[in-house]
């Protein structure tokens, strides 16, 4: 069944059990210390915004660590707490717009809900995808969410500081009170993300131009790439519902062998299996970053490490 589809009949179930489970959920973390509340969809989204409210905001996050928000399924109890949330911060661009079925069905009122790609220019908007084709039918659902342009603006830091601003002047909005906190936080959250910005770049620029080369699990890599001078040549998974037909894993290994890329980079949120199968018949190493989520466990714990993580993975994959 389409996931799309699947997303629709979740809306449905999240709106009949709604009203078992609003009483129950009444009174809990939004009004404790009449802090406000606010939602993030993804841990990453979560991480910005709690770097901008500080402790005079609440922020609960939709999607858990390490979880893929492609296909994430809401469960009722987020549609009983985001009912409640002053403001609700999306990225957009079809990684995580089953949150507007979610707010539909758990029929809040008055909410701000800050699409924080909105406005800016996505690589692939006007052709899909940048890399070189998708094959068959079941590429459609994910061609249909994309159709409007990669949504992975936050793995360039410069947009990342875009991000930023739009929360800062969303959380002025629902707390107008707190201007001050938050344009703090925000300014110093800034001064940080620059020396991050800084890093990476610093780090790219160390590996031999030649040799700046990606191919990633899946297509959230063109605005890192873009930014800090790779090129990514070839996508393991072009379609995170659907696996690749072979003709298409074969292309993907004639493309790391032609183009002479020593590694093949993955993602804790996706099975590895087909990666590893990849990096055996070319004869490369697999080294796992990170991109639409933190992960779980033991992994970077805020959107800075993760960034930090990624670069210097990538730096000793291809340097």
């Amino acid at each position: 069944m389409p996931v799309r589809v699947l997303r629709r009949m979740s809306g449905v179930l999240v709106a009949l059990q709604l009203l078992l489970l609003a009483a129950g959920c009444a009174g809990s973390s939004g009004e404790e210390g009449g802090r406000p509340e606010v939602a993030a969809t993804t841990p990453v989204v979560g991480d910005l915004v709690r770097q901008v409210a500080g402790e005079r905001t609440e922020v609960f996050v939709l999607v858990p660590p390490g979880a893929e928000p492609h296909t994430f399924q809401p469960t009722p109890r987020d549609a009983a707490r985001i009912s409640r949330a002053e403001a609700v911060f999306k990225n957009g661009l079809g990684l995580d717009d089953w949150v507007d079925d979610l707010l539909e069905s758990a029929g809040g009122e008055g909410q701000v809900v800050v699409e924080l790609s909105r406005g800016l220019e996505p690589i692939g908007s006007e052709g899909g995808h940048h890399h070189e084709e998708e094959h068959g039918g079941h590429h459609e659902e994910h061609a249909e969410e994309h159709a409007r342009g990669n949504p992975h603006f936050w793995l360039d830091v410069r947009y990342a500081m875009r991000y930023v601003e739009r929360i800062r002047d969303a959380l002025i909005r629902v707390d107008p009170g707190g201007e001050e906190v938050y344009r703090e936080n925000a300014r110093a959250y800034m001064e940080e993300l620059e020396r991050l910005d800084r890093y990476v770049r610093e780090r790219a620029s160390s590996i031999p131009e030649e040799r700046r080369k990606l191919v990633t699990f899946h297509d959230a890599f063109p605005y890192f790439a873009r930014a800090y001078g790779f090129e990514q040549v070839a996508v393991v998974l072009p379609n995170p519902n659907a696996e690749p037909g072979s003709r298409e894993v074969a292309r993907v290994v004639r493309v790391v062998r032609e183009e002479g890329v020593p590694a093949i980079f993955t993602e804790p949120q996706f099975n590895s299996r087909l990666a590893r199968t990849v990096a055996e018949e070319a004869g490369v190493e697999v080294y796992e970053i990170y991109s639409d989520t933190l992960p779980g466990g033991d992994g970077p714990r805020s959107y800075e490490a993760m960034m930090r993580a990624n670069i210097d993975r990538i730096a000793e994959a291809l340097g």
